[in-house]
């Protein structure tokens, strides 16, 4: 189970928002008015409250899909580094993007760009994965962006609107994250290098 700490860790921020709601949504989520006198945590700590148990439900089988592709490499202080650039891209690039956003809740946003990068640092997985399933990512960000999609369809299910926008901005925060490790450790998304994140 130590290779799953940083993920339970996650999980059980997920768990405390829905059991301590709706105070959790009052204090917590992005509001931008309330940003704008000076709440800026809020940018932060609005993905870890939801519309709803089905909402936190969902983000919680991404957690999982998560620990299930990075494993022990991203269960160290590059997964926090990570988690956190991907919680604060999110929540600024909302912030200053979607100017229309007065309120937002979700993981999902950040879980965009920590499943882009977990196969990259995985050594479970090939580079030839990696990148396909960096295409798939790919594909729903553009979709998402397209009129075809309907951020509606879920309304029933989480109780919201989907927030596409979040979505882009965790995927654009994974690729910048990425870029960076291939820029400044390359060994560490070299999967012919067995080197673990923790050695680095």
């Amino acid at each position: 189970m130590r290779h799953y700490i940083l993920y339970l860790v996650l999980f059980m921020l997920v768990v405390a928002g829905v059991l301590a709601e709706p105070a959790s949504s009052e204090w917590l989520r992005f509001d931008r008015v309330l940003i704008d006198q000076g709440q800026i945590w809020r940018l932060f700590s609005a993905n870890f409250v939801h519309l709803s148990v089905n909402h936190a439900l969902g983000n919680a089988i991404g957690i999982g899909l998560l620990a299930y592709i990075a494993g022990q490499y991203l269960n160290n202080k590059h997964g926090l580094l990570l988690i956190v650039w991907c919680g604060l891209w999110v929540g600024c690039g909302l912030y200053w993007y979607a100017e229309y956003l007065q309120r937002y809740v979700g993981l999902s946003g950040a879980l965009h760009g920590l499943l882009l990068v977990a196969p990259f640092v995985s050594r479970y997985y090939s580079k030839k994965i990696a990148w396909s399933f960096a295409l798939l990512i790919s594909a729903k960000i553009i979709w998402e962006q397209t009129p075809w999609y309907n951020d509606m369809a879920m309304l029933g299910y989480i109780g919201g609107r989907v927030e596409v926008n979040s979505h882009l901005m965790g995927y654009l925060a994974g690729v910048l994250y990425l870029s960076a490790l291939y820029f400044l450790k390359p060994e560490l998304v070299n999967h012919s290098d067995e080197k673990s994140l923790d050695d680095a």
